[in-house]
């Protein structure tokens, strides 16, 4: 059976009426603040329940898996939401993404040898992130044809159930490995009873075919690339906590860390639901309109992150009490170093939303390499010498590399003329 191309599934007559910005603006929020919610209820119930030891384990597992499966991964999503010329269907970006799933799985393996004392916690969120990559490709279908409804309530029902279903089990037994399986498990259940019947409706042909067009994967590689550098970044100060000071050190360290989550939120939510506009506007040759979004989105992030570094200043120890405990409380300084950190990164973001939009996605490779480059120095430096301080110095100084290329890219790309789009390829069939 051949499946639809891709310009006859964008005009198919049954697809569902599209979004305004601002409803997917609004539907975003709701759905990631819900989400980011629950992942910092996580370690809110681990640092409660448990020790700092077992926030030390569970952020140990997500601090591996997080650059791995980002890797293999491809940042689809993306690719998918800004192909608004619809170069590729949807089976081939879904062919790509589950062959890339089965080696993150098996490199997950190879990561539970290397690190035995998170060899558990390592299979429970190995398992959830596959399940979590198939999620992420039905997504970025939602999100080019502007459906961020559908992406948000399955982003609520993923974060509400997997707190709950790892609250129950780490309360059961005590284990974070049965608490990241439940985790699993809420990723299959909404996979299954919410995102497979939505993405039906989307497209009806086959979902897997074993021709992958090189094109297709000389666009994405260079962005899952730059994401994995991404995701390490945030995770190297994490690791070297980890080796230098132990697991209980990571387990404060991640849970400051986690309170930024707050402004991320704001900051993902509203980067997602213009990055559509974004990439028509820059595809149209609308320089002027780009970008006054790209500057009102920046806009909006600093004040988010300025407003966190503030209750940070005026009321850290305090919430770092009522959030985790007297145990937590003390580690004010490094945590006022952290909000700064989140909000410089805040702003990187946005800059990396307008670089996407426009499609630059080789010219993020070298820049994130350099930005790993500089911030493994940084925490060479300063991590053994400073602590959880210099942990949070050693990412500001990241986050500040990453801002100003960022922007040098944004500025490069607003100078050069609209790339033509690759030739569209032809339907795939049976082999």
């Amino acid at each position: 059976m051949p499946s639809r191309s891709p310009q006859s599934a964008l005009s198919s007559a049954s697809a569902p009426a599209r979004l305004g910005l601002r409803a997917g603006i609004v539907w975003t929020f709701g759905g990631q603040l819900t989400y980011a919610a629950a992942q910092w209820g996580m370690v809110a119930l681990l640092a409660r329940l448990g020790s700092a030891a077992d926030v030390g384990a569970y952020s140990l597992g997500l601090a591996l898996t997080a650059p791995l499966f980002l890797l293999v991964g491809l940042q689809l999503r993306s690719v998918q939401a800004t192909d608004v010329r619809a170069e590729y269907a949807f089976a081939q970006y879904f062919s790509l993404r589950v062959l890339g799933l089965g080696l993150g799985l098996a490199l997950t393996v190879v990561l539970a040898a290397l690190y035995p004392q998170a060899r558990l916690v390592l299979a429970g969120l190995g398992l959830a992130r596959v399940l979590e990559g198939l999620i992420d490709v039905a997504y970025g279908l939602m999100q080019q044809r502007e459906r961020l409804d559908w992406v948000a309530r399955s982003t609520m029902a993923r974060g509400v159930l997997g707190l709950g279903l790892l609250g129950a089990a780490f309360a059961l037994s005590g284990s974070v490995a049965l608490g990241t399986a439940g985790i699993a498990l809420a990723n299959l259940l909404v996979f299954v009873l919410y995102d497979l019947p939505r993405t039906r409706v989307l497209d009806r042909g086959r979902w897997w075919t074993p021709r992958i067009p090189p094109g297709l994967l000389r666009v994405a590689l260079p962005l899952g690339v730059v994401m994995g550098l991404v995701s390490l970044g945030a995770t190297l100060p994490r690791l070297f906590v980890e080796r230098e000071l132990g697991t209980g050190a990571l387990g404060v360290y991640s849970a400051l860390a986690y309170v930024s989550v707050a402004g991320s939120v704001i900051v993902t939510a509203l980067g997602t639901a213009v990055t559509a506009r974004l990439s028509q506007q820059y595809a149209a040759g609308q320089r002027a309109g780009f970008v006054r979004l790209t500057l009102a989105l920046t806009g909006a992030a600093a004040l988010v992150g300025g407003g966190l570094t503030l209750l940070a200043l005026v009321g850290g120890a305090t919430l770092l009490r009522l959030l985790y405990g007297p145990e937590y409380a003390s580690e004010r300084v490094p945590f006022v170093w952290l909000m700064v950190s989140g909000a410089l990164g805040y702003l990187a973001s946005c800059a990396g939303f307008a670089v996407t939009a426009a499609r630059r996605f080789t010219e993020q490779l070298p820049l994130f390499v350099g930005v790993t480059a500089v911030l493994a120095l940084a925490c060479v430096w300063l991590v053994p010498a400073h602590g959880l301080i210099g942990a949070a110095l050693a990412s500001l100084i990241g986050a500040g590399v990453q801002l100003l290329g960022s922007w040098g890219i944004v500025w490069w790309a607003l100078r050069r003329p609209t790339p033509p789009a690759s030739p569209a390829p032809p339907p795939q069939g049976e082999p």
